[in-house]
């Protein structure tokens, strides 16, 4: 199935759709797809570190010459003076989830991204400010708002039918950027024939009260919540944020240690850890900023995810120290 039918089948809005098909062909045409087309493997103690076949970091992803200073050369061939501003926005988004998945600009495309979708509706999605706990959306509107006035520049502080089109073309442009790159590189985790890429996370014991079976609907159970054992395995679903982080290869205990797996769509894969962050120092920075938590941003809204014990995890491997350039 095309990338076009799968969107539009997973109810993303069309002209949405078109935009990001555009974009991956006109990167294309600009010889991005050839720059992305590499296989990178892990090294034996380094799990993270990913490297091509002659020992190249990452391959093509930094670096001078790297496929993130195309994309940087394609956004300024496109969008002319407003280039700046839309790589900027890219970098605060990728600098927002350096700090926390719930930093004010990661907010602002979590929103966008849930109004490019024509269902769910906003109350579906988690939602929350850094030191908040859960909000309903109903809440959580208001913040948005706040978030935008201050980040987008509502007036008199700047234009905001540009900022918001600006806005638009950073998402857009390295969504489709992320694609064509999931498309190109294989890297482990990356199944190309099947578009899909595997994920883990790990969970707190109190996130497991609002675990569902996939297959019922049914909430797990006070046992199964204190043993999350018997449910190894078993299809589950949440209510999650627009866009959750996830890693590759390491297990990161942040709020918990219930390990959990999913198998995720390319199109529902935002950014990754792999790319150079745009603007960079000759594009060598992780787009995180990090290596080791080896991060995945995507929309999870849906999708089904399994308690997992570690050693059956698909594509975790160990891991020594942390890269330094």
């Amino acid at each position: 199935m095309s990338l076009e039918m799968k969107m539009i089948n997973d109810r993303w809005q069309r002209d949405y759709v078109t935009e990001l098909l555009t974009h991956i062909i006109q990167m294309q045409h600009a010889g991005l797809d050839a720059l992305l087309t590499q296989t990178l493997v892990q090294e034996p103690n380094d799990a993270y570190l990913l490297k091509t076949a002659a020992g190249r970091p990452f391959g093509s992803l930094r670096g001078p010459g790297s496929a993130i200073a195309a994309y940087e050369n394609y956004v300024s061939q496109t969008f002319g003076d407003d280039a700046h501003t839309i790589i900027e926005l890219v970098v605060a988004y990728a600098s927002g989830v350096q700090d926390s998945s719930w930093a004010p600009m990661v907010q602002i495309v979590k929103e966008f991204l849930v109004r490019q979708r024509t269902r769910p509706g906003p109350e579906a999605y988690f939602w929350k400010q850094i030191s908040d706990n859960a909000k309903s959306w109903a809440e959580a509107k208001n913040d948005i708002s706040q978030l935008r006035m201050q980040r987008l520049g509502l007036p008199p502080a700047g234009d905001t039918a540009r900022q918001e089109l600006n806005l638009r073309r950073a998402v857009v442009s390295w969504h489709a950027f992320t694609q064509l790159l999931l498309r190109h590189t294989a890297f482990p985790a990356n199944n190309q024939n099947d578009e899909t890429l595997t994920v883990v996370r790990t969970e707190s014991a109190s996130a497991l009260a609002h675990f569902k079976r996939q297959n019922t609907g049914a909430a797990l159970t006070t046992e199964e919540i204190a043993n999350p054992s018997t449910v190894y395995d078993v299809p589950l679903i949440a209510m999650r944020g627009a866009l959750e982080s996830s890693s590759l290869y390491t297990i990161k205990t942040i709020h918990g240690n219930v390990v959990t797996e999913s198998v995720v769509p390319h199109h529902r894969i935002f950014a990754l850890y792999l790319t150079g962050r745009p603007r960079s120092v000759e594009h060598r920075m992780s787009f995180f900023g990090n290596e080791t938590e080896n991060e995945v941003t995507f929309m999870p809204e849906g999708l089904p995810f399994r308690i997992r014990k570690e050693s059956d995890l698909s594509f975790v491997k160990p891991t020594s120290t942390e890269l330094t350039w």
